[in-house]
């Protein structure tokens, strides 16, 4: 695949790019944009310096002059990079790496994306949280949920079908909601926003089984946190469950 500047919603409603490089790592990120055409200026302003300069300031040198690339370390020890416009505002930022020249390859993935092409998500996003992905309104009479995911696996081999059991029901009366859409989340630790991995229907009993194939969402751990969400309906309020932590052992994984 060729390199490709991603615009997307997060998890908050604010507009958001990522670059994923021809090797479908995602290698930068931005701010947040209240509006999508702030986010496309994001995007250009990152093509327009992403020949910039590197000047890494985990040693002693001279710094230079904006825009530039700064490599730095984080509280967590690893390595970073953020890319910076003329005027010194950061534009796109990295997640952290285990060493300097992971980092380094990072900001040469950038520097060789400055013509990759703009893909636009957030019609997509839209229709797969549609209709009950996004939060619905509810009546004035309108019941309390509670929806219940039971214990995932810890740890799954790569490419294995993991199968996401739970239950929602009325959190007074206990009663089964049936015929309900749930989904199943990953709980994003930087700021490129939730995802949703799969969604399913209850069953008349209330329950849900959902399978989703093991895959490593994040291209900097072999973690992923989930959880369950109901987005709620016209008799019942939203509700959703605490993450759970499964590790995709990715040196077990399977040829696709």
């Amino acid at each position: 695949m060729s390199a490709k500047y991603q615009v997307y919603k997060d998890a908050a409603g604010k507009y958001r790019f990522r670059l994923r490089a021809a090797n479908n790592k995602i290698v930068a990120v931005s701010e947040a944009y209240e509006r999508k055409a702030g986010c496309i200026n994001g995007i250009q302003s990152v093509q327009k310096n992403c020949g910039a300069p590197v000047e890494d300031k985990t040693v002693e040198t001279e710094p230079l002059t904006h825009p530039k690339y700064e490599i730095f370390m984080d509280t967590a020890s690893k390595y970073r990079f953020n890319l910076s416009a003329s005027n010194g505002e950061i534009i796109a930022a990295s997640e952290g790496y285990e060493t300097k020249a992971s980092c380094m390859n990072g900001i040469e993935a950038v520097q060789r994306s400055c013509d990759a092409e703009i893909e636009d998500l957030t019609e997509t996003q839209m229709e797969k949280m549609a209709p009950a992905m996004a939060p619905v309104a509810v009546g004035e009479d309108a019941g309390e949920s509670h929806l219940e995911l039971y214990c995932p696996p810890t740890s799954v081999n790569w490419n294995t079908i993991v199968t996401f059991e739970g239950k929602l029901k009325n959190k007074d009366t206990g009663k089964p909601i049936a015929g309900a859409e749930v989904g199943i989340w990953e709980k994003d630790r930087s700021f490129m926003g939730d995802d949703v991995l799969v969604s399913g229907m209850t069953k008349g009993d209330g329950t849900y089984s959902i399978d989703w194939k093991a895959k490593q969402q994040d291209w900097w751990d072999d973690s992923v946190e989930v959880y369950a969400w109901f987005a709620g309906n016209e008799n019942y309020t939203a509700s959703k469950t605490e993450p759970r932590k499964i590790r995709v052992l990715i040196h077990l994984r399977n040829k696709e």
